[in-house]
């Protein structure tokens, strides 16, 4: 591939590893099998749990290692987070202070996720009294037609960062059936000006732009 000014190279910062590479799962992996543990305030599907007030002496404890098959568990210095696997959708938990036989209490601050931290918090109970927990809220699962726009999108970003012109992106990727062009014909069309837009949201979605998904948005 070419390389090409249209989309602009690459931006990269040094290490924090000092010429290492720090990863937050094992590249080599498949990302079900060691899901990413993202920052609960982003994710409102993540449910919050901390000490509860000693004036609820029938608080429960959560026991992690009865609550079945873990796919992501990290000790971090604000608590414990966990990936719980689930057949209706995993659940997401931050233990804020993971002391064994802690009582705990849901938490649930009111911001703009309430009512999908809430349908969290409920899928967990559930599923901690024996009962099905039920599919995740639907503004966490993205729908068909979404998931094929974001994996084409990330397929354009790594396009893009290795350098590839719109042309190439367009031919490989957005318009694989696009007729063949002539210079000034692809300069022209409407092709080029849709893929120059696909690319620029490819790239603000990997800058950060995922944030939005995490929040259902």
């Amino acid at each position: 591939m070419r390389p090409t000014a249209s989309i602009g190279p690459p931006k990269y910062r040094r290490s924090p590893s000092a010429g290492g590479c720090r990863f937050a799962c094992d590249p080599d992996l498949a990302p079900g099998q060691v899901p990413a543990i993202w920052a609960p305030a982003l994710a409102p599907t993540t449910v919050v749990l901390d000490a509860a007030p000693v004036e609820y002496p029938r608080a429960r404890p959560i026991d992690a290692a009865a609550l079945g098959p873990i796919l992501a568990d990290h000790h971090l210095a604000n608590g414990r987070h966990l990936v719980l696997a689930d057949r209706h959708g995993r659940h997401r938990l931050w233990l804020r202070d993971p002391t064994p036989g802690r009582r705990l209490a849901i938490l649930a601050p009111d911001d703009d996720h309430y009512e999908v931290r809430a349908a969290a918090g409920l899928r967990l109970w559930r599923r901690l009294h024996g009962l099905p927990s039920g599919p995740p809220p639907p503004a966490s699962r993205p729908t068909p037609f979404q998931r094929r726009r974001l994996t084409l999108l990330l397929d354009i970003a790594d396009a893009a960062l290795a350098r590839a012109s719109l042309r190439e992106i367009a031919t490989h990727l957005a318009y694989p059936h696009m007729a063949r062009l002539t210079a000034s014909a692809w300069k022209d069309s409407p092709e080029r000006q849709r893929t120059r837009r696909l690319a620029k949201e490819a790239m603000g979605f990997i800058e950060g732009g995922y944030r939005e998904l995490l929040a259902g948005r």
